[in-house]
């Protein structure tokens, strides 16, 4: 019965936290391909790019990009069997280098939301932050920090509802005692 009011805490408490976005998902695939183009000679979106990079985001997107990879050519060699190795080991690296200019859109597009959101004094900081060895250190142990977090706030809520319900009963029933 005391779930509904973890329901309740756990949104609120992620409302808490900023959005990551001011460009919709959509309006940012949407755009032409010469305003990505444009988007290589922007001098700030080369500052966020450079963000990314010391902030290994390039290389988090690139093991993901080895998953995708790992998927087409296994769609494929059961569509297509009897081929041998060395056509597969071709075929891969075609997909790869697809791929590769897939990752390198993928990452303008990145850079273009940071570049929205902060300045080039502001991404100078978070370049000498993300470069420095607590930096690095930060930005490598943040995906487990995340998922620690939010199953302590999980956890936190299941308890503190309970608490919450039983002080607010506690103080309405002194409130309807008195009232006698």
């Amino acid at each position: 019965m005391l779930k509904p009011a973890r329901l309740v805490l756990l949104p609120l408490l992620l409302l808490a936290l900023p959005a990551f976005a001011q460009t919709t998902t959509e309006a940012l695939l949407a755009q032409p391909p010469e305003k990505l183009a444009a988007l290589k000679n922007d001098p700030h979106v080369a500052k966020a790019l450079k963000f990314l990079e010391v902030s290994d985001t390039r290389a988090d997107v690139l093991k993901k990009a080895d998953g995708v990879l790992d998927t087409v050519v296994l769609s494929e060699q059961h569509e297509h069997p009897g081929q041998n190795a060395l056509f597969w080991r071709a075929f891969r690296d075609r997909v790869r280098g697809q791929v590769q200019q897939e990752i390198d859109d993928f990452m303008l597009l990145s850079a273009q939301l940071y570049a929205e959101r902060f300045t080039d004094a502001e991404l100078d900081q978070l370049i000498a932050f993300y470069s420095s060895g607590i930096g690095a250190k930060y930005f490598k142990e943040r995906a487990a920090l995340d998922r620690q977090e939010i199953d302590l706030a999980s956890a936190w809520s299941d308890q503190v509802a309970p608490r919450v319900l039983e002080k607010v009963r506690a103080n309405m029933n002194a409130g309807k005692a008195r009232q006698r």
